[in-house]
């Protein structure tokens, strides 16, 4: 599943304010953090966007059990759920809220960018 699909198109300065919110450093030819290294705008927005998603699901319970090199996100639905992607953690968080994938991405993302506006 593209996660970015489901947060809608962002403008590129929008993008931008987001991620140097949450500590990435624009240079020359992509992006920068000291956690996901130097990425292209479109894998810091991937890798941010799953951090935010996956730490929102945290706070429902979810246990982030770590990242790929590639910035995948392994989860567990709390301590006796089998590990699963972020997709399918956002499919069974859904199903348990009664409302759809898309809308429950959404609404994990707005809580994220309002988070780094404020700050």
């Amino acid at each position: 599943m593209k996660l970015e699909r489901h947060v809608g198109g962002l403008s590129l300065a929008r993008k931008a304010n987001y991620l140097r919110a949450r500590g990435w450093r624009e240079e020359e030819g992509g992006w920068s953090n000291d956690i996901f290294g130097r990425q292209t705008l479109s894998r810091a927005i991937h890798h941010q966007l799953t951090d935010d998603l996956s730490q929102a699901l945290r706070q429902r319970g979810w246990e982030v059990l770590g990242y790929s090199e590639r910035g995948y996100v392994q989860l567990r639905d709390g301590e006796k759920g089998k590990p699963c992607s972020l997709p399918k953690a956002l499919r069974t968080q859904a199903r348990r809220e009664k409302r759809p994938v898309a809308e429950l991405t959404y609404a994990l993302f707005l809580a994220a960018m309002v988070g780094t506006e404020e700050a």
